[in-house]
């Protein structure tokens, strides 16, 4: 009979009564670890929260939304428009996001996707902005020609009392952006402000660059009254084109067509431009008054404009009627003689004059929607197309356009 020695009984049993000992050692090694993990994660979570807390804080976002209905009595080309109905010419749709670097340094960038441009996506404001503590603001990248009361609201409907800014000033200058900077100090009085801005840069518009574009504008204002004055200088080099319609003949039914080709109407040398003018307001929350004088001169052929607009608007609750008499004169007639079909092409395209009449109504439908309804008379073309290219034989010697349009921000 075989008898197993004590010692090898204990021996087996060793590895056993380690486990056992070991055993609860190891789960409360497991647990503590856990538990610190758990930790650094919650502390992870926190400062996740504290991270996109803080982002949220220096982040705002914005935008706007206009919608137009748009129609005229004949196809002179005044506002883009014809006897067709449009809902694309002056509807839009805007994203302006704001963030803040740090109490005084600011990015902004504002898309705009326009119907008159098919919707595509382009960038109106694209900037870094830096107040220092004496109330000297620098700006840089992508910014508005600050040469109109409404530049800056230039796309944003719903800060305008009219249906939109008139035509005979807006549109007497061709580009309303440019890559630059600029500098603007405020002088605070007891019950008013007076900005002085400086700005320079350069821009692009079709075939023509736009250089050494310099400019400074000074504005007063005491929420009631507000003045302002700008001029500002830039030099034009490139060519101005336009397209025109060639009666042809199509070559496999033999019908007649008509083919679009680009003409070069006049070559710029770094001609100077220069542009100044005027505006005033007075708003006391239910009478309202706006109007701006311009004059835009350029060496050369190109059109030199002078322009100007009256609106006078009074709010009724909700309702503000409104009434806009505007005019668009061209200057330097006789530099543009005509002597062959080309010069005459060029006077019967950049010779113009028109007065323009507007009767309106915006009603503030909700805090942050209006409804406009606008009706435009031009008239007064004399012996000129009227401004209007694609009026350049003369076919109409007045226009009507009618608008109904909304204007949002959210």
């Amino acid at each position: 009979m075989h008898i197993r020695h004590p010692l090898h009984f204990a021996l087996k049993a060793l590895p056993l009564a380690i486990t056992a000992v070991l055993l609860p050692s190891q789960v409360l090694a497991d647990e503590a670890t856990e538990e610190r993990i758990a930790q650094l994660e919650q502390q992870v979570r926190d400062l996740q929260k504290q991270q996109t807390a803080s982002l949220t804080d220096s982040f705002t976002f914005n935008g706007f939304m206009s919608g137009a209905y748009v129609t005229a009595d004949n196809n002179s080309g005044y506002l883009g428009t014809s006897t067709s109905a449009d809902f694309s010419e002056e509807s839009k749709l805007g994203f302006q996001a704001t963030f803040s670097i740090s109490d005084q340094t600011q990015a902004v960038m504002q898309l705009m996707m326009k119907g008159e441009n098919d919707w595509d996506v382009e960038a109106e404001w694209a900037y870094v902005s830096h107040r220092f503590n004496n109330g000297v603001q620098i700006r840089g990248g992508k910014l508005r020609v600050p040469l109109f009361m409404y530049s800056d609201y230039l796309d944003v409907g719903y800060a305008q009392p009219f249906a939109r800014p008139p035509e005979e000033v807006y549109g007497a200058v061709p580009f309303t952006t440019y890559i630059g900077g600029d500098v603007s100090y405020d002088v605070e009085f007891d019950d008013s402000t007076l900005t002085i801005q400086a700005f320079g840069g350069e821009s692009e518009e079709d075939n023509t660059d736009i250089k050494n574009i310099i400019g400074a504008n000074v504005m007063w204002t005491d929420e009631t009254w507000t003045l302002r004055a700008v001029y500002g200088q830039t030099t034009l080099d490139g060519s101005i084109s336009r397209t025109i319609k060639i009666p042809s003949q199509d070559p496999s039914s033999g019908l007649p067509i008509e083919i679009d080709a680009q003409l070069t109407l006049l070559t710029l040398d770094n001609e100077k431009a220069t542009f100044s003018g005027v505006g005033a307001s007075y708003d006391n929350g239910q009478f309202l008054a706006i109007t701006e004088w311009t004059r835009s001169e350029v060496d050369g052929k190109y059109t030199d404009v002078d322009s100007g607009y009256v609106t006078l608007g009074y709010r009724i609750n909700a309702f503000t009627p409104y009434i806009t008499a505007a005019y668009y004169e061209s200057q330097d007639d006789n530099e543009r003689v005509v002597v062959d079909a080309q010069s005459a092409l060029i006077a019967a395209i950049f010779n113009g004059q028109r007065t323009a009449y507007s009767a309106g109504l915006r009603w503030d439908a909700l805090d942050n929607l209006a409804l406009k309804f606008d009706v435009t008379y031009a008239n007064d073309f004399g012996d000129t197309s009227g401004g209007f290219q694609s009026n350049i034989l003369q076919q109409y010697d007045d226009v009507t356009v009618y608008t109904v349009k909304f204007d949002v921000v959210f």
